[in-house]
């Protein structure tokens, strides 16, 4: 076991790192595609020639300021990440704690390499796996906070084995349509332009839907369940999937405006790159979410498989004594 002012410690060092990757990084990446900055630099890792400390950051335009940035928060999370490594394996004795850490590097270094080729080979294709490798990167690090907050590894158990298929099958579902969503959004952001993704420009704001109603299902699976990691997970997706439908309705009517109405939108405003940034943010969120919410599907499983309901049971212990 782990010292507990050990474990408080690497829980909130997890934290702090979460929070800075979507404050800094996250967020920036979400503006610089917003803007279609991505390429306002054509080398890397330098930015015009310049050493990547030595660029006049904050005299610059507005395009190579969001940029440069990102790159600059890219390199700042790199260095939280190996720090991380560094004391996962000083403080905590646990195998999985000390895997999902060294993942959570190799993931940030993976990311940072990928946002190096998509510049340096100018792929739009690379622009949208390093985005959509976000969401990865991300829920590696929401894993890290959940298995070592306080009380997970004494977490209770499902009583009930019937009960534990059916919300892990509803998770994975959930999860299932999540990425399809997050994909087709991925497609529109950076694959707009090519003919072969027009498709993704009605079926992405209809799927909405099905993402709404999946999430409905994993509320009412968990009922009876009785498990506050489970309760936890609802709430927040039900808050991220309804606040995500609310801003992508916003992101159409910033974006193409409702000419029948008489609004047209205006490329490029504030009102333009804050919303558009934000629904891509909230997806993440929503995608990690869901990701945490199958990890304790399966961490909440009772333990043997044959394990039957309590009400069962208790009917057997009643007939063997009568």
């Amino acid at each position: 076991m782990n010292p507990p002012s050990q474990s408080v410690l690497l829980h909130r060092l997890a934290w702090l790192i979460a929070a800075l990757t979507l404050l800094l990084p996250v967020t920036t990446g979400a503006i610089v595609t917003t803007l279609k900055a991505g390429m306002v630099f054509s080398d890397w890792p330098s930015s015009d020639g310049y050493n990547m400390l030595a660029y006049p950051w904050l005299s610059s335009a507005r395009d190579q300021f969001v940029e440069h940035g990102h790159r600059l928060a890219g390199m700042v999370i790199g260095l939280l990440s190996l720090s991380l490594v560094i004391a996962t394996w000083a403080l905590d004795r646990r195998r999985n704690v000390r895997l999902v850490a060294a993942m959570i590097f190799a993931a940030v270094f993976a990311q940072g390499m990928l946002g190096g080729a998509r510049v340096r080979l100018d792929k739009q294709t690379l622009a949208l796996v390093h985005g959509d490798f976000a969401a990865f990167v991300f829920s590696l690090m929401a894993v890290l906070i959940l298995i070592t907050s306080e009380g997970w590894d004494q977490r209770s158990r499902l009583n009930s084995s019937a009960i534990s298929s059916r919300v892990s099958f509803a998770a994975k579902l959930l999860l299932g349509s999540l990425v399809a969503q997050y994909v087709m959004g991925g497609f529109l952001r950076h694959l707009r332009e090519y003919e072969g993704f027009a498709w993704a420009w009605m079926v992405h704001p209809w799927f909405a839907v099905v993402v709404l109603i999946a999430t409905a299902m994993f509320v009412l699976s968990i009922r009876g369940a009785g498990s506050k990691y489970l309760n936890r997970c609802a709430i927040a997706l039900i808050g991220f999937a309804l606040s995500q439908s609310l801003i992508g309705l916003a992101t159409w009517y910033v974006k193409y405006g409702i000419p029948s109405w008489g609004v047209v939108a205006q490329q490029d405003s504030l009102p333009q790159i804050v919303i558009c940034s934000l629904h891509k943010v909230v997806g993440l969120l929503t995608l990690m979410t869901s990701v945490l919410t199958v990890i304790c599907c399966g961490a909440l499983r009772p333990r043997h498989s044959d394990q039957r309901d309590p009400v069962s049971v208790s009917n057997t212990v009643v007939g063997a004594v009568t």
